[in-house]
Order: structure tokens, then C-alpha cells, then sequence
């Protein structure tokens, strides 16, 4: 079951989170439906067909019987088939997960890094969504921008929501997933090859691409939103190498090969009529002067190959043997929505704890009434949060805010 695998992988990686707390992981996703290819306008040799599935996924963490945390994607699945001038057929698949929404309620205890460790557990879980597919790879894609919140209604006025400028924001998610895609690749590895602790895994790439780009930003503004690049471990894990850019080529016809994931600047551009002879870079040019994009705001488009096809062979437990398997206990796209409405509805409120309380009991009655798992209990054991001497008790810091709120100004 797809919500059993990610919920599993979320929690291996939320227990390393330091010791002495107890959290709770619960997924709801859909079932595959067809849906538009990611480049419905693209060019394509005259024998030729595609199919493209689409699921959408909620992650929710939990403290308690508090909503804390929460993450939102879409994955897709395109399977192709192509007659060359051999006359031989080439068959290939193709899978890319587009990170929507991130948040989190203010409602978290103690200090702790909840959100990157939600984010490499969720990329460590996409290798089971494709492992029935037996693809060589995953392309994760994010478009990061600020705004007050995407999942919580009012937890903007949670005094424990911080918030992070556009230039920490980039930063912070270029080091989020740069860790994230290291962990999920060297996870794996270890798991599936047998590792036990004081060994080190068959790594299946000792390199990670990624790539940044920032529109409106010059390439020599790179380095500042960029960083230096971060250490990702000893012997056996991946480096993440990051390129300023988008992953394609500048003068590649935009149609033919950016990705085009809903709710995204770049796809509604894309729809203008005039469009239809843009380059990439063209593109870039204009997002950079659009509403979304320009006029002051910082944004960014995040996009990685998370390497698969040497990871391992198949599992003995068939955990991932079938996308039947996969799909089992996916909810309707009618169902699903109707978690959205309940999570969305005017009377909730995460702006002060007892708020927060009433609002996750509320969604826990909407979650009781669909067939969705229960959720993954999860005792944190990782090493504790350091702190400084003779400090108190720090207030909780919302990583998954600081990916999409910008700071607050100063009057």
C-alpha cells in the first residue's frame, strides 16, 4: 500500500529527531487517475503515444493529538512508447514528484529540525512508488515562494511561527533538499543491500544532480542563494551537486521540455497563446517579470535526479511488487478532496494551541469518516537537540514555515 510505505519511510526518518518525543504520521492519498502529460504541447515523431497517471498524497504529522506538520505532492507517472526509424519499438517510464505544500501549525514542543526529516522521508519513499516501474530514476521538483500558510488556516498569527526572507528561503530549501535527496539515496542503499551499522552500503551514485534557478536573478547572484554546498555524510553517501538554472537547455523550445506541474507560474505562462515559440530562457525572462515572480518577489524552482535503477533488486516481501499492491486503500479523488474542505474550513484555526487542539480534532472526526490507514506512531531516538547553557526552553521553530513565509517587515 502506497500510504503504509510512505508513512513507514517518514517514520525511520522522523525517529532520528532527538529522543523523548512521540509523533504520529498519517498519509491519504489517491488512487492513479489519467491526467494532461506534464509537456502537453511538446513536439512528438509521428509514432508515438503516452500515458500519464497522477496521485496526489497528504502527508500529516502529529504531536500528540496536535497537527504539527504537513506535507503535500503529486506524483506522476508517464509511460511512453515510440516506433524509431529502425522500425524497433522503444518503451520507457518516467516518474517525477512535485512538492506543493509544506506547513506546519506553530504547535511543535521543542526545538528540532521536524522538517527537513519530513522531507528525506518523504524522498526516501518515492523509490517504492517506482520501484514496480523499474526506472533508472525520480525527478523531484518544488517551486518555492512565500506566503503566510498553505495547510493551517491563521497559524500566521501563531507567535511560534518564524519566518525566513527570500534569500534565507532559497537557501534554506536548497540545504533541505540537498540533505533530503542524500539521505533517501543512502537509506535505500543500506536497506536494500543489507547494511548493519559500522558498514557502509553499495551507493548507487556517488554524485546527486540538482539544480536552482531563481528568476530574475543574475548567475552571479548565484553564490548567495546557493551557499557553500554542504557536507552530506562519510564514506558511501551521495554528494548533491547543485547547477544554477533550470534543468534544461537555454535554447531548448520551453514546450518541448520544462515540466508543467499544476498550480505553477511557469505552466500558466505556458498557456498563453504566444508562448508557443518560447525558449527556456525566453521563459525564465518572463517569470521574472510576472506577478508571481517579479515586482520584488524572490522565488525559486528546485529540480533533482534521485538515482534508482541500482539500488537493489526486487524485495522479497512483494512490498512494491505490483502498482495494484501500490494502489490498495487509495481514496476517490472525491474522498481526497474532501479532506482538503475539512482542512481548509472557515472555522479552523491553528493561531494558539487550544485553537490548534479543536482544529486536529476536527480533521481526525473528516480523516474518521474515510477509509484512509491509521497513523504511524513514531518515538523519536535521536541524539538531543543542543541548546544553550542555562537557556530556556527555545520556542518551536517552523522549518517548513521558513520554506514559504517571507519575513515580516519592520515599519
Amino acid at each position: 500500500m502506497r500510504d503504509s510505505a510512505i508513512a513507514a519511510d517518514i517514520a525511520a526518518s522522523l525517529r532520528r529527531l532527538p529522543a523523548g518525543h512521540q509523533l504520529a504520521v498519517q498519509v491519504v492519498h489517491t488512487a492513479d487517475i489519467e491526467t494532461d502529460p506534464l509537456t502537453p504541447r511538446r513536439r512528438r515523431p509521428h509514432f508515438y503515444t503516452s500515458r500519464t497517471l497522477a496521485r496526489r498524497v497528504l502527508v500529516l504529522v502529529s504531536e500528540g493529538a496536535c497537527l504539527v506538520a504537513g506535507l503535500e505532492a503529486r506524483e506522476f507517472t508517464t509511460l511512453s512508447a515510440e516506433v524509431r526509424g529502425d522500425r524497433t519499438l522503444h518503451a520507457s517510464a518516467a516518474v517525477d514528484a512535485c512538492i506543493e505544500k509544506v506547513d506546519t501549525s506553530g504547535a511543535l514542543s521543542t526545538r528540532m529540525p521536524l522538517a527537513q526529516m519530513l522531507v528525506a522521508g518523504y524522498l526516501c519513499s518515492l523509490q517504492k512508488y517506482s520501484k514496480a516501474l523499474d526506472i533508472p530514476s525520480v525527478g523531484v521538483h518544488l517551486f518555492a515562494r512565500a506566503q503566510h500558510e498553505y495547510l493551517f488556516a491563521r497559524s500566521r498569527e501563531n507567535p511560534s511561527k518564524h519566518a525566513l526572507d527570500d534569500l534565507a528561503l532559497v537557501k534554506w530549501w536548497r540545504r533541505t533538499l540537498g540533505l533530503g535527496l542524500a539521505y533517501a539515496a543512502s537509506t535505500v542503499s543500506s536497506s536494500l543491500h543489507g547494511a548493519t551499522d559500522g558498514q557502509t552500503a553499495h551507493c548507487p551514485a556517488s554524485r546527486i544532480a540538482a539544480h536552482c534557478a531563481v528568476p530574475g536573478a543574475d548567475r552571479s547572484e548565484a553564490p548567495a542563494f546557493l551557499g557553500t554546498p554542504d557536507s552530506t555524510g562519510g564514506p558511501g553517501t551521495p554528494a548533491v551537486d547543485w547547477t544554477w538554472g533550470l534543468p534544461y537547455a537555454a535554447e531548448a523550445r520551453a514546450h518541448d521540455c520544462v515540466l508543467q506541474f499544476p498550480d505553477d507560474p511557469a505552466t500558466r505562462l505556458l498557456a498563453e497563446p504566444h508562448s508557443s515559440g518560447w525558449s527556456v530562457a525566453m521563459l525564465l525572462e518572463m517569470l521574472a517579470v510576472s506577478e508571481e515572480c517579479g515586482s520584488g518577489h524572490r522565488t525559486a524552482y528546485f529540480s533533482a535526479t534521485l538515482p534508482m535503477a541500482s539500488l537493489a533488486p526486487a524485495q522479497a516481501d512483494g512490498a512494491a511488487s505490483s502498482s495494484e499492491a501500490v494502489d490498495q486503500g487509495a481514496l476517490s479523488a472525491e474522498d481526497y478532496d474532501n479532506v482538503l474542505v475539512a482542512l481548509f474550513d472557515r472555522d479552523m484555526d491553528f493561531s494558539c494551541a487550544d485553537g490548534a487542539m479543536r482544529s486536529s480534532r476536527r480533521l481526525a472526526d473528516a480523516l474518521a469518516a474515510v477509509p484512509v490507514a491509521p497513523a504511524v506512531a513514531v518515538s523519536t531516538s535521536g541524539p538531543a537537540a543542543s541548546r544553550s547553557s542555562g537557556a530556556a526552553a527555545a520556542p518551536p521553530i517552523n522549518d517548513l514555515t521558513a520554506a514559504i513565509r517571507k519575513k515580516r517587515k519592520v515599519n
